[in-house]
């Protein structure tokens, strides 16, 4: 540019500097507008930063607890078939009648359904403890497809399937283990083995036995079945092969899913044999006869929870049982139907897995036959069939059909809220749904069992960092007041939608009642 055209300071016509032939091209860039836009870009980042974590506190779950297996600490349902639902109006229940009540049971919480006896039987359901397969389904409930198509709707609503084995009396004795001899071969030549030797341990899975129940295993699991209580162990006259044939059976099984056997049968093993099936089990079952007293049942878990099958993690868990297919129904002839929603609350809070059987959380009555006029069914009346709402648009079984057993006296469906809202209060509370502490290799107790008088049972179950609940349970005929301050103060009553406050120097709790209290810190 001509020195003409410029000021007295060396500006251009524009009021730009001059410049010259050296001077870098960035200069002359537009930097207004580079400051704009990278202002803009560094906003965005930022908003865009910003939302991303919004993002990742919105999803985060609500709570951090620990977790366990699915079968353990979660709540099963017991279910007889022939009692729960009728689908073909022929008066007694089927596989189709369960599949269409699954949203009534899973309202209710639960995480399996366990069915009992479903295998054929020359008089089902009146007989069905003399079976003739263990691979084939009574007529009466179905067929192989329809367990099929149970397993499927289960598996669709985050449910699982357990089924019952009974292997009594079909077979009668349980027989010896193939891989039996070779496991003790190798463990006494391990024995026999110099200390100055090299020595190399090889775990192996052990061999199958091909045998009927091994097949029956592998023969539902194609099915979809979930987990197995094996049953009638206890009555063979031979159980030295007990521990292999566990062994074996939970090979077939895996990790996902459950073996269950009763505590009948481990008390029939010496300890060497106890140590060792109790590698193989999940859950062992434990019945708890509540009509005994709150002093044997204070006893009773205190020696459970200080026993081989005491709470750990991992190891076996307790399976727990108040009523079953074998067992009298809580709710009957001089028992009120409170009673067993008292028990039922309580079960819920112990530690282990609670199985609860059909009726129960409604207070299902046996049958009433005060007139006699059934004593043929007798045996059968804890089996009575199972209870819907009026408004239902079904009942068991149609108007025009009577079911297989007389029917019982009506239930109340007011506790069902009760027992639905203890569930959900176990699956959200570690103090609940786990079965001990474990701080490294250390296992600590988080349940306490006392009793007060002849008929209050208070559990307590603590879990660190997290909130503590207490469950008293009256399970006698007379209002109480309690002074229980030597141990808790006050707290907040649970499962009534209020969260009324409640103070344990005057503690009343009414006649076969249980109130579950979440501890003030």
């Amino acid at each position: 540019m001509d020195n003409q055209n410029m000021d007295a300071n060396g500006h251009g016509p524009n009021g730009n500097l001059q410049l010259g032939k050296d001077t870098p091209s960035f200069v002359s860039w537009n930097w207004p507008l580079i400051r704009k836009c990278t202002f803009f870009v560094f906003m965005s980042s930022l908003l865009a930063m910003c939302a991303v974590v919004v993002a990742m506190i919105v999803t985060l779950p609500k709570v951090c607890n620990p977790k366990t297996m699915w079968y353990r600490g979660s709540v099963f349902y017991e279910i007889f078939p022939a009692s729960f639902q009728d689908s073909d109006n022929d008066g007694i229940g089927d596989l189709r009648g369960v599949v269409k009540r699954l949203d009534y049971i899973k309202s209710l919480g639960v995480s399996a359904v366990r069915l009992n006896s479903i295998f054929p039987t020359s008089h089902y359901p009146e007989d069905f403890n003399h079976i003739a397969s263990l691979m084939e389904v009574s007529k009466v409930l179905g067929n192989l497809e329809e367990v099929q198509q149970l397993s499927q709707s289960l598996h669709a609503r985050n449910m699982s399937l357990i089924l019952d084995l009974p292997l009594y009396p079909f077979i009668k004795e349980l027989g010896k283990s193939e891989g039996a001899s070779l496991i003790k071969v190798l463990a006494s030549t391990a024995s026999n083995t110099s200390d100055t030797e090299d020595t190399t341990t090889t775990t192996a899975r052990p061999i199958i036995t091909v045998n009927l129940i091994t097949m029956a295993l592998q023969h539902w699991i194609k099915y979809g079945v979930n987990g197995f209580y094996i049953k009638g162990l206890e009555h063979f006259p031979d159980l030295e092969d007990i521990e292999y044939h566990l062994a074996e059976w939970k090979d077939i099984l895996g990790n996902e899913r459950v073996l269950i056997i009763s505590e009948e049968v481990l008390q029939r093993l010496n300890k060497a044999q106890k140590s060792a099936a109790l590698q193989h089990i999940d859950l062992v079952d434990v019945y708890l006869n509540v009509f005994n007293g709150t002093i044997y049942m204070e006893e009773r878990l205190n020696d459970l929870l200080n026993s081989d099958i005491a709470p750990k993690d991992p190891g076996v868990w307790i399976h727990w049982s108040l009523g079953s297919v074998d067992k009298p129904r809580m709710a009957r002839e001089g028992v009120s139907s409170n009673f067993s929603i008292t028990a039922t609350l309580m079960q819920l809070m112990l530690p282990g897995t609670p199985s609860i059987f059909y009726g129960d959380e409604i207070g299902l009555r046996a049958v009433d036959d005060h007139l006699k006029e059934h004593n043929e069914t007798k045996h059968l009346h804890h089996l009575s069939t199972m209870q819907w709402p009026l408004n239902f648009t079904q009942q068991f079984t149609t108007r025009e059909t009577l079911p297989w057993l007389p029917k019982s006296s009506g239930t109340s469906f007011d506790d069902y809220t009760l027992v639905s809202r203890m569930i959900a209060l176990r699956d959200r509370s570690p103090s609940i749904y786990k079965n001990a502490i474990c701080k490294g290799d250390t296992v600590l107790p988080n349940t306490a069992i006392r009793r007060s008088g002849d008929d209050i049972l208070i559990v307590e179950r603590i879990y660190p960092r997290r909130n503590t609940f207490v469950s008293v349970s009256n399970f006698g005929q007379i209002r109480v007041t309690l002074d229980m301050t030597s141990k808790f103060y006050s707290g907040i009553v649970m499962l009534h939608g209020n969260n009324d406050k409640i103070y344990f120097s005057d503690f009343q709790i009414g006649p076969t009642e249980s109130i579950i209290v979440r501890l003030d810190k």
